[in-house]
């Protein structure tokens, strides 16, 4: 049997679409490579932002909350001897004495938090030390404060007057002293009266007074800073 009779424009169309099959594959490359030539370039993303770090708590700014379980371990109160007479205000009937006990002083800040003391923890981790109160009666109050809770879980202790102090405790089991030093200021103070030969102060029409030298410390407890360590 004859073959078919080929068509006569069987040929050059054949020829046709193998040309423009050509002219695709050249002209693909060309297309991507004027695409990458025109494009912006790639911008660069910033890099994601790491979790800003809490800020260092500020113990001096805050609020007291109540708290009714903050004075239940504590010996601040009537039982305590070291508590100066006129300032123990439980035992002197102050009608809101005992709710006094029942706030806690919490830092501002988030997650900012003061812990308690832990008497049993303080005495372990001052161990062989001397601390010193230096001051008026505020500082009394804290170390009346101090020692009060310290006492409430040794009892082991005794009471003496250190050098230069006012006086002191030493918890003889961790040979740990704790010691008041009175004095009004820090610095060296006292009465000053007019000099007949003039300076600046009379000049000003000042007789008399109270001279404070900030630059000198007062000598009541500097000789026994160097028997402290706190």
């Amino acid at each position: 049997m004859a073959p078919p009779a080929r068509s006569p424009t069987a040929g050059p169309r054949r020829r046709a679409l193998v040309v423009l099959a050509l002219a695709l594959l050249l002209l693909l490359p060309l297309l991507l490579l004027l695409h990458l030539i025109s494009s912006p370039s790639p911008r660069h993303l910033p890099a994601p932002r790491t979790p800003s770090q809490s800020q260092a708590c500020d113990y001096s700014a805050g609020e007291w909350v109540r708290d009714p379980f903050a004075g239940s371990s504590l010996r601040y109160d009537h039982t305590c001897k070291e508590i100066f007479k006129g300032w123990n205000c439980i035992a002197n009937g102050k009608g809101n004495a005992r709710d006094l006990l029942s706030w806690r002083w919490t830092p501002a800040g988030p997650g900012c938090e003061l812990p308690r003391l832990d008497p049993r923890r303080f005495l372990e981790r001052h161990r062989d030390t001397s601390i010193g109160f230096v001051g008026d009666s505020l500082n009394r109050n804290m170390f009346a404060s101090l020692v009060c809770m310290l006492r409430g879980v040794n009892g082991e202790v005794r009471k003496w007057r250190p050098a230069g102090a006012d006086r002191g405790f030493t918890f003889l089991r961790y040979n740990l002293t704790v010691a008041y030093h009175r004095t009004n200021l820090l610095v060296r103070y006292g009465r000053w009266s007019r000099n007949p030969n003039g300076g600046p102060l009379e000049s000003l029409g000042y007789k008399q007074g109270y001279r404070v030298d900030v630059d000198i410390p007062d000598q009541t407890w500097v000789e026994v800073v160097g028997t402290l360590k706190i």
